[in-house]
């Protein structure tokens, strides 16, 4: 089994345990995701979250400003179910459709 989020950060020397207390402190009063909590109280970069995120699961990150995505493949999925997913059709090739999605969690 991976490690978890902040333990990662923690071993890494990218926040302080004590960074990782005040952030799972936020996330039970406000709830969310511990990944979003670190960057909104700005203990860490949305990069870094985002490098360790893929990483972990294995999943390439990818900057969603150097595709130019076909309107047909924007089309194979429905916007309601993309919104709801948080997923987008980048490609398509053949059979193989290419997504991007906000947390791969």
């Amino acid at each position: 089994m991976s490690a978890k989020l902040g333990e990662i950060l923690v071993r890494e020397n990218l926040i302080s345990p004590q960074h990782l207390r005040q952030a799972l402190d936020y996330q039970r009063e406000h709830g969310g995701r511990l990944g979003y909590n670190l960057v909104k109280l700005g203990l860490v970069s949305d990069d870094t979250i985002t490098a360790i995120l893929s990483r972990q699961y294995g999943i390439p990150s990818v900057n969603l400003e150097l595709f130019d995505i076909d309107d047909s493949v924007l089309r194979l999925i429905p916007q309601e179910v993309a919104q709801k997913y948080s997923v987008l059709p980048l490609s398509r090739v053949g059979a193989t459709l290419t997504l991007a999605m906000v947390d791969p969690t």
